[in-house]
């Protein structure tokens, strides 16, 4: 059952002057979940965090169900990246739901929760307007979340004796899970007396930065190294406001543990922009049937650009009703992204338009030449009329003489008749004329 808006609640509201200083207070116990079922996607990721950031903030702004009220549009922009696509929303919220992560617990035990027990999306409308139905919208009003927080966790989460400070304004900026959970594991202990993280095996680290389940065959060092830790590494030094460097513990050649080194950068940037993912574009490989989470490792490897036109590309095809209807779209734009679909048919695109462009130019060149010629040889024709003409009558008779010679007969005879009069004649006279 939806709830209406009550009076004595204050939505959060937050100027845009004030985002690059917000602070989430995470417990360090949230730090670094270890998946037991379902995923957690980049987005959900940073969509949890800010429910978080929310919660702590409205922490007496509850309603009898204990459940907080805000803004989606300030909830959307700040966790999913400008984007007004709420499926993406939606999709996040669900994954929140539905997965099951590992905490430890004070006592020493652990315990298996999900992130978020219940949400409801509703629309309200200002000035005491009636509530509208569900997945409505109406001039005036505005599309809000209910959400709680496991209520056995309520107090670390709110009140947590032991955090990590994360900035909100660096953490909407990555791009990639492991960068996302590698920061947070870093920025705890950017205060540690040792600028160093603990101590693990680096196959732990790879499960805990990936977020994939026991169930996940891991990969050998050398790729989990290069796709993750080496990843996560230079996406951090270079977005956010700490340096880290990763330190490999060896047992003779062979890497078995490993950590990293964390400090505070010397001069930081607030004016960072925009997120690097593109939420329209995200938006529309989720629409071919792809999870978030793998439209998000799709945004991570391939430039806005390519992901844009292998979505044309998916477009034109699909349109083309003569060829083999295409069964599988999110198949189609997974196959045609990785082997440069796009990228190729841009290139003999590029390829065709040039030799086009090449044939006009040297058709353009080839015309501008005979004009050149043709100009060329007007004045050459006219000089040499102008000096036949400056003959004496004796001079032009001798000349003519010996230009019909140069005739064939039967071009004689006609000559003899006509003389110049005749236009293939005199035509042939000045070319004759201008060879001398």
């Amino acid at each position: 059952m939806n709830a209406a808006l009550k009076p004595n609640h204050t939505l959060v509201t937050v100027e845009k002057s004030e985002i690059d200083t917000r602070i989430i207070r995470k417990n360090n116990i949230e730090i670094g979940y270890k998946i037991k079922s379902g995923s957690l996607s980049l987005l959900s990721r940073k969509l949890f965090n800010v429910l978080i950031f929310y919660a702590q903030d409205l922490r007496h702004q509850e309603d009898k169900d204990g459940r907080w009220c805000v803004h989606v549009s300030k909830l959307v922009k700040d966790a999913v990246m400008h984007s007004k696509d709420y499926d993406l929303l939606r999709a996040s919220l669900d994954e929140l739901q539905d997965v099951r992560v590992v905490r430890p617990r004070i006592s020493g035990g652990i315990t298996s929760e999900v992130l978020i027990p219940s949400y409801t999306l509703d629309n309200i409308s200002h000035h005491g307007n009636e509530e509208l139905e569900r997945g409505q919208k109406k001039r005036g009003g505005c599309l809000v979340l209910w959400f709680m927080l496991p209520p056995e966790l309520k107090h670390q989460l709110l009140d947590p004796e032991q955090y990590t400070r994360l900035p909100i304004a660096y953490m909407v900026l990555l791009k990639t899970i492991p960068g996302f959970v590698l920061y947070e594991i870093c920025r705890r202990y950017v205060t540690n007396p040792g600028h160093i993280t603990h101590r693990d095996s680096w196959q732990n680290w790879w499960r805990v930065l990936t977020g994939s389940t026991d169930k996940v065959d891991i990969p050998e060092y050398k790729y989990a190294k290069r796709d993750v830790f080496k990843r996560g590494l230079e996406e951090i030094n270079v977005i956010t406001d700490i340096e880290i460097e990763l330190i490999e513990h060896k047992i003779g050649k062979v890497v078995h543990d490993i950590q990293f080194t964390v400090r505070l950068k010397k001069q930081i940037n607030l004016d960072i922009g925009p997120a690097p993912i593109d939420p329209g574009l995200l938006a529309k490989v989720v629409g071919l049937g792809i999870s978030i989470s793998e439209a998000e490792r799709f945004s991570a490897r391939f430039s806005e650009q390519e992901i844009a036109d292998t979505l044309a590309l998916l477009e034109v095809r699909m349109a083309k009703t003569h060829l083999e209807k295409v069964e599988s779209p999110a198949a189609f734009f997974k196959k045609a992204i990785k082997e440069s679909w796009a990228k190729s048919k841009s290139i003999a695109e590029s390829a065709q338009l040039k030799i086009a462009e090449e044939r006009k130019t040297k058709h353009q060149e080839k015309a501008a030449a005979k004009e050149i010629e043709k100009r060329e040889k007007d004045i050459l024709k006219q000089s040499s009329l102008e000096k036949f003409n400056a003959l004496s009558e004796e001079e032009k008779g001798s000349l003519l003489k010996k230009f019909e010679v140069t005739l064939a007969e039967s071009n004689q005879i006609i000559f003899r008749k006509s003389g110049l009069n005749s236009k293939m004649l005199n035509a042939t006279f000045m070319t004759w004329l201008m060879g001398r």
